[in-house]
């Protein structure tokens, strides 16, 4: 499928063609939001999603202390949410994915969720 034909797909949605990345993308109160191609329910999630980020960041911090802790030492809950940064979401995925976090400059923090952040697996530090 041609550039132009991605194009003429995301006509009508929020979502806009990011030629250099090969996807889907759209922002939502500072999330950005990704796929490979759109689904008819991906738009409406990514609302309910964006809707629920804050009141469950404090869970997300939760689920991502041991492996934060034991990379970079920090313990504070409030520091941790802080520095987390633009959060970037896999609709196609289910991912949670920090690319600008301050706690360093070579690592991506990244995590699996269910629902509108109801669930939480496989969290991973990369770099």
């Amino acid at each position: 499928m041609g550039i132009l034909e991605k194009n003429k797909k995301s006509k009508g949605t929020a979502f806009v063609y990011d030629e250099n990345n090969d996807y889907y993308k759209m922002e939502i109160n500072g999330i950005e939001f990704v796929c490979d191609s759109i689904h008819s329910d991906y738009e409406k999630h990514a609302v309910e999603l964006a809707q629920a980020y804050e009141k469950r960041l404090p869970d997300i911090v939760d689920y991502l202390m041991p492996d934060i802790k034991e990379m970079f030492g920090i313990t504070n809950s409030d520091v941790i949410a802080n520095s987390l940064g633009k959060p970037s979401i896999d609709l196609d995925r289910g991912t949670l994915t920090y690319l600008e976090h301050t706690m360093d400059s070579l690592h991506i923090i990244e995590m699996e969720f269910d629902g509108i952040f109801t669930a939480f697996y496989n969290s991973c530090i990369d770099g």
